[in-house]
């Protein structure tokens, strides 16, 4: 029976070879370092322009946490020639919000330099406040009502949907900020492109921080609406045992105590520092026509000034280990499950394709993971949850999190004990062939509908050009279909080890956990 059913699945899955054209990305790099990634793609008259800066949470001074995140929206109303009826008319009151925000800072800080007693339980959005702070962040509020009379609301959002742009994102700003970039993404009809170069050039020296308080409050609304979500809090908690002090862990949507801190000064700083062209990659996917995409670049970007090179606090090595698995227990009531969590080495790194093969060998109900816990009846096969979050986007260090969600709270412990089981197989190479063979068809899979969709690719081209380089993209996904089974032994001995290790357990009752 086994040789019979290995038999068919070797047939069922036959050996996974690429097309003979290889993705083509063409570059073109300007005098100031301003780079352009190009992959033609005329089966649509559109093109798909994701804008690329190497900048992220991670160059967030402390006490500011949540202020890349927040740059990223106050640079999305308006420039001194978009989104404003009469720029010299807002120059004045722009002047006299700065001059207000730094006696503000002045007064702040008086008032924080006379603390003494650091409070353990407070509110956080409480911070003592004085009758000179409030009567300043009135007078903000009030200036920010005076400038909003010029003000044209969403100009560059809606100049873009005039053109018929479509978004990765749903709300009227069409980015994103991670730990280590920034991204602008929007879709438009081929004839309308040079809509991208003229406002992403505009913005990446003249942006206007508009609307400052208004996005204060909707950042913060983002923040408070996922920690509604218990699972945001254990997110955070695992985050917080999993590393010493690297700032890849720090939620990249910040803490809510720093939100009061955010300031033009400390922004306009990073603004300055990281928004230059030499820091900087625009890709285009779809029917571009390479001559005017490049002619387009250098009349827009090619006439902006090369900056100075942007400080290094992305490159940060992960620190050693912590030589000793780690244990949290969590304590609020929720789902009975488990996380195992391992730090992983980031994208660019050669045992990261092992790792995307581990991740895809393991999810799912009929995944490795679902598979072990189901059948020792851990876990019901209708209902469960059986994930592998292999976290991507990060670069040094990175994590992959096996989760499971099981029967009950008393299944906690002997789930525990399947789920160490089941790396220690992939230690050993006990694996199905049939498994790997599905693992290795759903990666295909996955990077064929990358390919076909010019969002998704715009995406992943820039994600590789500012983790690593892209020229290791189709490598990387090359090499993901070509992971062995001794390959993945050999990587599961080198990071799944118990000093590299946090278990995480949740429970309906935490009370009635063993101590």
């Amino acid at each position: 029976m086994k040789k019979t059913f290995v038999f068919i699945a070797v047939a069922f899955f036959p050996a996974i070879t690429f097309p003979e054209k290889s993705l083509a990305i063409q570059e073109s790099v300007l005098d100031n370092g301003f780079r352009m990634l190009i992959v033609k793609d005329s089966r649509v008259p559109r093109i798909a322009a994701s804008l690329w800066y190497r900048f992220g949470s991670m160059q967030e001074p402390v006490g500011e946490h949540g202020s890349a995140h927040f740059l990223e929206h106050v640079i999305h109303q308006g420039t001194t020639t978009i989104g404003t009826t009469d720029f010299q008319a807002e120059l004045p009151i722009i002047q006299e919000i700065y001059e207000t925000e730094q006696e503000l800072l002045l007064a702040r800080r008086r008032a924080r330099n006379k603390l003494r007693i650091r409070d353990v339980f407070y509110e956080e959005l409480e911070w003592p406040s004085t009758s000179k702070i409030d009567a300043l962040r009135l007078k903000l509020y009030k200036l920010e009502d005076k400038q909003s009379v010029y003000r044209v609301f969403w100009e560059e959002y809606n100049g873009y949907r005039r053109y018929g742009s479509l978004s990765r994102h749903e709300d009227p700003v069409p980015a994103s900020t991670e730990q280590e970039y920034l991204e602008i993404t929007v879709d438009l009809p081929k004839e309308a492109i040079e809509l991208v170069f003229r406002q992403e050039a505009e913005r990446m020296v003249n942006a206007v921080m508009r609307g400052w308080e208004a996005q204060r409050f909707t950042v913060l609304e983002q923040i408070l609406n996922g920690l509604s979500r218990p699972e945001t809090s254990l997110n955070h908690a695992i985050d917080g045992v999993t590393s010493l002090a690297h700032p890849v862990y720090i939620p990249d949507g910040g803490h809510l105590r720093d939100f009061a801190n955010f300031n033009r000064e400390s922004l306009i700083q990073m603004y300055e520092d990281y928004f230059v062209p030499n820091n900087a990659t625009l890709v285009l996917v779809g029917d571009v026509d390479v001559q005017i995409a490049r002619s387009l670049a250098e009349r827009f970007f090619g006439t902006l000034e090369r900056g100075p090179e942007p400080p290094a606090r992305l490159d940060l090595e992960a620190e050693p280990v912590p030589q000793s698995s780690i244990r949290l227990n969590w304590e609020e009531p929720l789902y009975p499950g488990i996380v195992l969590r391992y730090r992983i080495p980031g994208v660019g790194h050669p045992d990261r394709p092992v790792l995307d093969t581990i991740a895809a060998l393991a999810r799912g109900r009929h995944g490795l993971l679902g598979r072990h816990l189901i059948e020792r009846g851990l876990a019901s096969s209708v209902g469960s949850d059986f994930r592998v979050i292999h976290i991507y986007r990060f670069g040094s260090p990175a994590a992959i999190n096996f989760m499971a969600r099981v029967t009950s709270d008393e299944a906690i412990p002997a789930t525990e004990k399947a789920m160490l089981n089941m790396i220690d197989r992939l230690r050993v190479n006990a694996l199905d062939p049939v498994l790997l063979a599905r693992a290795r068809r759903t990666l295909q899979l996955e990077w064929e509908q990358i390919q076909a969709d010019r969002l998704e690719l715009a995406f992943s081209i820039g994600h590789f050009q500012s983790m690593d380089k892209w020229q290791t993209l189709t490598e990387y996904m090359e090499r993901r279909l070509n992971v062995s089974a001794q390959d993945i032994a050999r990587v599961a001995r080198r990071y799944f080890i118990a000093s590299n290790q946090v278990i995480a357990t949740t429970r309906i009752d935490p009370r009635k956990a063993s101590p």
